[in-house]
């Protein structure tokens, strides 16, 4: 890219530049350690997201005679995150926890 933005003049450069710092902020800010996450073995691509997505947002949500208000599908996306993730008791009494802490104040 920085070939690229050395050919650039005007707002050319100052647009590769801008897309350029872009796509480096995540290194910069640490957030992309491929390495740390291959040594992990867990997946760098998009495809395990995308098949998930397939899986549980196209046919658990979707379907013949499914409606959901955009709000509700929401609420029972993070249901469905919370009972996966093997937290669903916690997320129970975090729930049980404020309500009961906003019937007393």
């Amino acid at each position: 890219m920085d070939e690229f933005i050395s050919s650039a003049v005007g707002e050319h450069d100052k647009t590769l530049v801008q897309e350029r710092n872009y796509l480096l902020r995540p290194y910069r800010e640490e957030c992309l350690n491929y390495a740390e996450v291959l040594a992990s073995k867990l997946p760098i691509g998009s495809r395990a997201i995308e098949s998930l997505i397939r899986q549980v947002v196209n046919l658990r949500m979707k379907g013949n005679s499914k409606f959901w208000l955009k709000q509700n599908a929401e609420i029972m996306l993070h249901f469905r995150c919370q009972w996966i993730a093997g937290s669903w008791h916690n997320f129970c009494n975090s729930i049980f926890t404020s309500f009961i802490h906003l019937q007393t104040v």
